[in-house]
């Protein structure tokens, strides 16, 4: 799922072409959650070598919210190895990495970062997320 620079680069110039639109944003939570239960993917599914993808919410630094998918590695109690964000297109949602993303979003790095999140599910042997089911 992590991508080399040559295709980053690559991504990048096909999102200059075609910006996506960054789902979140919102007041509400629940509207990030809305926004993952209409994806098709389970809460927490099983990656290769001990990672998992986790539905996850971020809280922005401003306080609002974004919907998200975090790449997990299991063997290191939980460490988040990437996030991605969710955009829509024709009926169906992509998933721009975190760098990228945050070039299409209208905010300042700083209303942003640093995030705070929890995962849908609970994340087996995860010592990141001391509040589950609060935000961590």
């Amino acid at each position: 799922m992590s991508m080399s620079s040559n295709n980053m680069e690559q991504v990048r110039k096909q999102l200059e072409k075609a910006p996506p639109k960054i789902i979140g944003g919102y007041k509400k939570q629940g509207w990030a959650q809305k926004a993952l239960d209409k994806t098709e993917n389970d809460d927490i599914e099983k990656e290769k070598k001990g990672f998992i993808t986790a539905k996850a919410i971020l809280e922005a630094n401003d306080g609002s919210y974004y919907p998200a998918f975090l790449l997990i590695d299991t063997k290191k109690s939980g460490k988040i190895k990437d996030a991605f964000f969710l955009s829509e297109a024709q009926e169906q949602f992509n998933l721009i990495p975190l760098e990228l993303a945050l070039e299409f979003i209208n905010k300042e790095p700083s209303d942003l970062m640093p995030f705070r999140y929890r995962t849908l599910g609970k994340v087996k042997g995860d010592q990141f997320q001391k509040n589950w089911p609060d935000f961590s």
